[in-house]
């Protein structure tokens, strides 16, 4: 089947009984509201058409408010990012946000066409096969000041996993604003994608099959057990698989992860997600393990330089199942609930929309090196309610190599003379076919005319051929295409300058439709090819790749966790697709908050804010200690990351603008586990600060605008701790900023301009005040012992440098010793409280002849 969208119009019944009179209760203080403070109000137009439309309203638990998300409109159709953020709370508006269009000039346009020709699309989008256009309702869309009625629609390009988010005149189909829906972790070229699959259901609001207002009897779940690399643990190198039995919450999954209400499966497919293989690149639900009908999952798993991952997609799949599922336990106790647009497909009764369940593909035949993320969405527009289910798709990656033992990808075939040629490095790609199957591809080479293949080629000149090109001037992908166009069945691309190749050429998000497989080979072996064949030669060769001991991203929890991170903050955010999108705002903080989710959950005890964390070490062979895949590790102790916000203004984007926020957001973990203690599972306590922390930061998406800054990422925070805190940790949070250049007069400039962020240091006058305080009791210790309180564990650190050993004595309010200890000054062990009561402790640290005492709170 093409490669199609999750669609689902269906009658519009949005929520059940409950919910939909709440949201009618909302729209009438709403329009109460606008019509009282005239915020809807247009100043050149007696003949007022302007209204507002509900687009999603979240009771959110946290934060003890009704987030309603709005949509200003115009005689009945929506004003495209005229969007507002209202909250209530006990039937009253205690904030409103809007970016409403206050002057509405309307285009007279005469044509106005019900589709477009698929031709017309092509040709705009650059796409040489359409899987699917599915159409929005219109919307008015301002270009210099006039609004002009447009067509809103995905197109999904049938070869490769891109969908276009498409704003277009209605009339001619003038493209206003396109951005590739896929989101795509490939951290080598830094580039975006994102996809669909197809399935069409027409629900009337009376039919049996619409149980999105009836509550559900909920059925009992039957047991499971999975062998996988169970959280905390980030991927194989980190740590050991282990059984997990049942590891659910029933009050998170209310059937277990195998039952989505009306189907009990034995295979990895529920009510949160369906993970499967997809070595062909068919985008359909492909091979998934059976645990039979005790639904043991228990499957053999080895990663070794010569293990073929293929042999071990058992234990692949069932890992990328654990890992949806623990992502949608996690973080629907933190708000990612039915009314905010998660991933299901049965919503229990419980509100919102349903039918989107999270596909997951392992082995996707789509890629190399990469992982990526459709969010899909959620939309209810006029009487039609439009579900655009999710995708999640996970690569291999190459394996490491050396001039020794290189990655076999191609073979002399004639003449005789280059069969046994010495075997040289060679590059994957990150688009095209990957040869899953097996299938080798056989052909003569020709060279590009002109070499680089940045032109178009001659029509025909490579048909049955392998063509073969320069590195140059424009991408590998731009290249390949070209070539395929020309009628190659394969490509091989040369460095005329490198001696070795790189290890994957990276996708480029504006070109699509390349369906060949291509690799990079290093200057010598490109020279000599073209060397031969410039010469006279005939040179055949076969592309076949060998895949031993390549890494697979789905036992990377941390990438799996950043991938479904993409879902989260895509769905929170305004409108909740469409409002993340880096050319709106060159600060988009996507790649961020996907980092700090990967974090967060794989944080483990004993864990400190001394120890530096690096990202995406497993698939690229790397120890664990390494930086990774950023530009350096997360860490608070500048020494180790400097990066503050005046280096946004060259950092890659997105990924390296979004390594910036996670640091901000690490900071700011690390400032509330100091305050409110530690606890490495953030779903165990949500008074603890890593809890806090998560839990103030999923608020803030929720309430932040469309195509945020990071000023307005930062305010966010700030607006939730002043919600649900009364402002209790205003100052923390300033300080946190500020400290990375994200003080009160910092700058966001033109939020579609990459490099005109101005830093700023100072924080509010009154937090000024609380910092003096904070400094000179900090001057007159030498110790430090955190997190405190906490909750199983906490340090001692020493501020005052002495190298003199250190004793350490514990007692309890009644006098009695509870630990001793004595240690070198540097030691940076952990001290147990598991063992003791909860209650006060009085902390006795003596160094030499100085000695200090802490009280510390164990809960």
């Amino acid at each position: 089947m093409n490669k199609k969208l999750f669609l689902m119009p269906i009658a519009m019944a949005a929520f059940l009984s409950f919910g939909h009179i709440n949201a009618q209760n909302s729209m009438a203080i709403i329009q109460d509201y606008y019509k009282k403070n005239g915020a809807l109000t247009q100043r050149s137009n007696a003949n007022d058409k302007t209204g507002v439309i509900i687009l999603n309203e979240d009771l959110s638990q946290s934060l003890g408010v009704n987030i309603v998300n709005v949509q200003q409109a115009y005689d009945g159709l929506r004003v495209f990012n005229a969007l507002g953020k209202v909250l209530i709370k006990e039937g009253k508006i205690i904030s409103e946000k809007n970016e409403f269009k206050r002057n509405i000039v309307v285009s007279n346009q005469k044509k106005v066409q019900e589709k477009f020709p698929e031709d017309l699309l092509r040709q705009k989008l650059a796409i040489s096969e359409i899987s699917r256009v599915d159409y929005l309702p219109n919307v008015y869309f301002e270009k210099n000041g006039v609004c002009i009625l447009a067509k809103e629609m995905f197109v999904a390009d049938k070869n490769s996993p891109d969908v276009w988010h498409v704003i277009a005149d209605a009339n001619n189909g003038e493209i206003f604003q396109k951005s590739n829906a896929t989101l795509s972790c490939n951290f080598e070229s830094d580039s975006h994608t994102h996809t669909f699959n197809k399935s069409e259901k027409i629900i009337d609001d009376n039919s049996k099959e619409n149980n999105q207002n009836k509550t559900t009897n909920l059925l009992v779940p039957g047991n499971a057990s999975y062998n996988i690399f169970a959280l905390p643990i980030e991927a194989p190198t980190f740590g050991s698989r282990s059984i997990v039995n049942n590891p659910w919450d029933l009050s998170l999954s209310p059937e277990g992860w195998h039952s989505d209400g009306t189907n009990n499966y034995t295979n990895t497919r529920g009510n949160n997600v369906y993970t499967y293989s997809d070595q062909d690149n068919a985008n359909v639900p492909g091979y998934s393990p059976d645990g039979g009908s005790s639904r043991n999952f228990d499957f053999p798993f080895a990663d070794g330089r010569y293990d073929n991952p293929f042999a071990y997609r058992d234990a692949s799949i069932t890992n990328l199942f654990y890992m949806n599922n623990k992502m949608h336990d996690i973080f629907y106790k933190f708000g990612f609930t039915e009314t905010a647009r998660n991933f299901q497909t049965n919503n229990f009764g419980k509100g919102g929309l349903q039918g989107d369940a999270v596909n997951a593909e392992a082995f996707d035949g789509s890629g190399l090196s990469n992982a990526n993320f459709y969010s899909g969405a959620e939309a209810v527009i006029g009487t039609q309610t439009y579900i655009f289910a999710p995708r999640m798709q996970m690569y291999l990656y190459n394996r490491a190599q050396t001039v020794d033992d290189p990655i076999d990808r191609f073979k002399y075939n004639s003449p005789a003379t280059m069969v046994n040629r010495p075997k040289v490095m060679t590059g994957g790609a990150a688009f095209g076919t990957q040869l899953f199957n097996g299938q080798p591809v056989t052909g003569n080479l020709v060279l590009a005319t002109p070499d680089e293949a940045c032109a178009t080629l001659t029509a025909g000149s490579m048909i049955g051929k392998i063509g073969v090109a320069k590195r140059g001037t424009c991408s590998f992908a731009t290249k390949t295409k070209n070539m395929q166009n020309a009628g190659a069945i394969g490509a091989i691309i040369y460095d005329p300058v490198n001696s070795d190749p790189m290890q994957a050429m990276g996708r480029d998000n504006t070109v699509s439709g390349v369906t060949i497989p291509a690799i990079m080979i290093g200057k010598s072996e490109g020279d000599y090819i073209a060397s031969q064949i410039t010469g006279g030669t005939t040179i055949n060769v076969t592309l076949k790749y060998d895949f031993n001991g390549f890494k697979h991203s789905s036992f990377d929890n941390g990438i799996i966790a950043h991938e479904y991170g993409h879902g989260i903050s895509n769905r929170l955010t305004g409108q909740g697709y469409g409002c993340l999108d880096e050319d709106a705002s060159k600060e988009q903080m996507g790649e961020g908050w996907s980092d700090y989710f990967a974090l967060m959950i794989t944080t483990r005890p004993g864990d400190t804010f001394s120890l530096a964390r690096g990202m995406g070490t497993y698939p690229y062979g790397q120890p664990t200690t390494a930086v990774g895949i950023r530009p350096a590790k997360y860490s608070p102790d500048f020494s180790v990351n400097n990066y503050t916000y005046a280096k946004t203004n060259t950092a890659v984007v997105p990924h390296g603008m979004g390594f910036i926020w996670t640091t901000m957001l690490w900071d700011l973990t690390w400032k509330y586990i100091e305050k409110y203690g530690y606890n490495s599972d953030v779903m165990a306590s949500p008074t603890s600060g890593n809890a806090r922390a998560l839990q103030i930061v999923m608020d803030a998406i929720k309430l932040q605008a469309c195509n945020p800054s990071f000023i307005e990422g930062r305010d966010a925070i700030l607006q939730a701790d002043a919600v649900k805190n009364a402002g209790a940790d205003k100052c923390m949070i300033w300080n946190v900023f500020a400290k990375r250049g994200l003080g009160v007069n910092a700058s966001a400039g033109v939020k579609s301009v990459a490099n005109d962020q101005v830093e700023d240091l100072t924080v509010p006058q009154e937090c000024n005040s609380a910092l003096s305080t904070q400094d000179v009791k900090t001057a007159d210790q030498k110790f430090i012992i955190f997190p405190n309180p906490t909750y199983d564990e906490f340090f001692v650190g020493n501020i005052d440098k002495s190298n003199k050993q250190v004793k350490i004595t514990m007692f309890d309010m009644s006098g009695k010793l509870v630990f001793f200890d004595s240690r070198e000054s540097t030691s940076k062990k952990a001290i147990s409280t598991k063992d003791l009561q909860k209650g006060v402790y009085m902390v006795h640290i003596r160094q030499g002849d100085k000695v200090q005492v802490e009280k510390l709170i164990v809960r």
